[in-house]
Parts: C-alpha cells; sequence; structure tokens
C-alpha cells in the first residue's frame, strides 16, 4: 500500500479571532477524531501539528552559499499548519479518506505520495 503526505493548508487571509476556547476545544476534537478514525482503520503512519512560531527558509546563492531566511512568511496567503502521512491505495483512495476532514473550514489539504525511491517503505 502507497503512503501519502497531506498537507494542512490554512488561509491567513480570514479572520480567527473571533474563535472562542470552547470552539477550538471544538475544533482540536474534531481534528483529534479524525486522526482516531485513521489510526483506527491501520491508516495513520503520523499526524502532527506545527509549531506556530518559527521556522525558516533556505535559498541557495549564485555563489553557492545558502542563506536563511526567517519564515513562513505573513505575506503568503496559506502556510502549512501540520501534516498527516497515511496509507491509501492511489490518489483517489488518498483523497477519499480526507472527506469530512476539519481542515477544509480553515483552508486545504494537498496530497503527495511518498517515493522511497527504491528502498523499504518505512
Amino acid at each position: 500500500m502507497a503512503k501519502f503526505m497531506l498537507i494542512l493548508r490554512s488561509d491567513v487571509t480570514q479572520d480567527y479571532s473571533d474563535i472562542s476556547p470552547e470552539q477550538f476545544g471544538e475544533i482540536l476534537a474534531a481534528y483529534n477524531a479524525w486522526g482516531a478514525k485513521l489510526e483506527a482503520e491501520g491508516r495513520l503512519q503520523l499526524g502532527r501539528k506545527l509549531t506556530d512560531e518559527g521556522g525558516c527558509v533556505l535559498q541557495p546563492q549564485a555563489n553557492g552559499t545558502v542563506t536563511t531566511k526567517d519564515g513562513p512568511y505573513v505575506e503568503t496567503k496559506e502556510v502549512i499548519g501540520g501534516v498527516y502521512v497515511i496509507d491509501a491505495d492511489d490518489y483517489a483512495h488518498a483523497a477519499k479518506l480526507c472527506e469530512g476532514h476539519p481542515n477544509f473550514r480553515f483552508g486545504s489539504i494537498e496530497i503527495r505520495q511518498l517515493d522511497f525511491m527504491g528502498g523499504p517503505e518505512q
């Protein structure tokens, strides 16, 4: 069975300031329930939220050096908030497994198949 990375993107142009602590708890519970469902099916390999602060972007320069810049950038429309790695038969199956995911309330999910480049799938 193939492994797919689900990249959770959020639209930072939306105003989330009116979400109450109770609503945040409900949102978090929905994410946990979605992950628990896939875990119970034996499909969830990894699920993690990214930290809210920090991050950096490494950019190669023409002279062969690499510069480090702070990121993610607030001027971008979408930021990555978390990732999952799941087992699915193919892209269509991975997309089907995403139905009802709570992240659709805030943005999108990018699906990418992992390529183990001839090595064992771990």
